[in-house]
């Protein structure tokens, strides 16, 4: 009995081991992004064409009830922006159908509120090992120039999760513009409010001008890069604005696959996103937005995507600072 034992506790340290050796390291999650779009000298491995901004938040009156932290009881806070597009690739088309980003930080109270969110309700990836597998799959031949789809056909069998996403952004074009696209934190967080209790949400942002995509005439006439000035003519007109919202999660919503889209329809207003001006070109390059810079009262979930984006932005910073 004691032998079985101890091989039994033997093979269960070996699985173990085994498949801590088998997580993809923080240089893997960025190797597997660069040999997918490729090296660019000074730009992000991830939605590495964007431009910066600047605006303000003001938080919802009853925002501190719910996140009770200092920087939801500031009358405004100053806000670093950045609009990017999905993937490594600074010269992608402003018409692609890949995923808009912002990413934003929010200073106030004494605290640093870093939000990361993209323009679908659902990541790529449930896992590392799913996000290196799912790029891995979609390295151009090099005969054919384009993923081969026998190889994104397997990783779709391996790992069901990589089909949520890109069948979402098959479903319509891109976004007419920053401003008409809703975004979405994908990962869940949990919130502690002033009554000391813990609830799990997503945040989504929902602009004001309402959700616009490309018309199939703008999607031959506009140009490859008009995204920046289209921005730009709109602040010329006035600010943007933006809700900011908590997501509260339904009855089997996962709390940790950010794959899945969530069917809570339950919302916490958080605050007011108020877009004024954009900034200096390259003025938010040197910002690294980390998804894990959060308020004494945000904490994050136990998503692995989530622990494992920190690490993977540092090596990316360290190579494109090289």
């Amino acid at each position: 009995m004691l032998n079985q034992l101890a091989i039994s506790a033997t093979l269960a340290l070996s699985a173990a081991t085994t498949a801590q050796a088998a997580q993809p390291s923080p240089s893997d999650l960025v190797d597997a992004l660069n040999n997918t779009f490729g090296k660019h000298a000074h730009k992000r491995a991830s939605h590495a064409k964007g431009f910066c901004a600047v605006g303000e938040f003001t938080p919802d009156a009853k925002a501190a009830s719910f996140a009770d932290s200092p920087l939801f009881r500031q009358k405004n806070a100053n806000v670093q922006l950045r609009f990017s597009i999905g993937g490594g690739n600074p010269g992608v088309s402003d018409k692609s159908r890949s995923v808009r980003g912002i990413a934003m930080r929010i200073s106030g109270g004494g605290e640093t509120y870093d939000l990361l969110l993209i323009s679908e309700p659902a990541f790529f990836a449930a896992t590392p090992e799913s996000f290196v597998s799912f790029l891995q799959a979609r390295v151009p031949d090099p005969a054919t120039k384009k993923p081969d789809p026998a190889k994104v056909a397997a990783h779709n069998e391996a790992h069901p999760d990589g089909k949520i996403q890109p069948a979402l952004l098959a479903a319509h074009a891109a976004p007419q513009s920053y401003a008409t696209t809703p975004y979405f934190s994908n990962n869940a967080f949990v919130f502690t409010g002033s009554d000391r209790k813990q609830q799990h949400a997503r945040i989504v942002v929902q602009p004001e001008a309402g959700t616009h995509y490309l018309s199939e005439e703008q999607e031959k006439s506009l140009p490859d890069q008009f995204l920046h000035d289209e921005l730009a003519q709109r602040l010329g007109s006035g600010k943007l604005r933006f809700a900011i919202e908590a997501q509260l999660p339904a009855a089997g919503d996962s709390l940790v696959d950010p794959s899945q889209v969530w069917q809570g329809a339950s919302r916490v207003t958080l605050g007011t996103l108020t877009v004024t001006a954009l900034a200096e070109e390259g003025s938010c390059d040197g910002i690294v937005f980390m998804p894990v810079t959060l308020p004494a009262s945000i904490a994050p979930s136990d998503d692995p995507i989530l622990q494992s984006r920190a690490a993977a932005y540092a090596v990316s910073l360290a190579r494109r600072s090289q």
